[in-house]
C-alpha cells in the first residue's frame, strides 16, 4: 500500500534539511521498513487513518499521509513530534530542549521500535503485488 498524499510524491525519496536531517532520514527509513514488515490496522481520527507501531515503551504514530501530517516518536524518556508548518517545511517539536538530547531521543526511539519488531518470532509474509 502506498501512502496517500495530497501533494508530496511518496515514491520519491524525501530530502530533509536542518539540524535533524539525518534523524529524519532514519525515521523515514524506519517508517518504510515497519510498514513493509508489520501487519497494519488503523483507527479513524477525523478524516485520517492513524497507525501506531511499537512496544516496550517505544512508539511510532502517523497518519496515512506520512510527512504531510504529524508523526510522533515516543520513548520512555522523551516525545518527538514532526509536522509540516504552513509552508510545508517540517518542524521538530520535543519534550526535550537540548538539540543533542533530541537527536539522542530520535536514535533511541528509532532503535527501540526497530528492535521491538526485529525480535519478533515471526515475520509478515510477503504477498504478490
Amino acid at each position: 500500500m502506498k501512502f496517500i498524499s495530497k501533494g508530496l510524491n511518496m515514491s520519491e525519496a524525501m530530502k530533509f534539511s536542518g539540524p535533524y536531517k539525518e534523524q529524519l532520514a532514519k525515521l523515514d527509513e524506519l517508517i518504510d521498513w515497519v510498514w513493509a514488515e508489520h501487519d497494519k490496522s488503523f483507527v479513524i481520527a477525523g478524516d485520517d487513518k492513524v497507525y501506531a507501531f511499537g512496544g516496550n515503551g517505544y512508539m511510532l504514530v502517523h497518519d496515512q499521509s506520512k510527512w504531510e501530517g504529524a508523526i510522533e516518536l515516543m520513548t520512555p524518556k522523551a516525545a518527538i513530534t514532526v509536522k509540516p508548518d504552513d509552508n510545508s517545511k517540517l518542524t521538530v517539536i520535543s519534550s526535550l530542549q537540548d538539540e543533542k538530547a533530541v537527536k539522542q531521543a530520535f536514535e533511541e526511539g528509532i532503535s527501540g521500535v526497530k528492535q521491538y519488531y526485529e525480535n519478533r518470532y515471526w515475520a509478515t509474509p510477503q504477498t504478490a503485488k
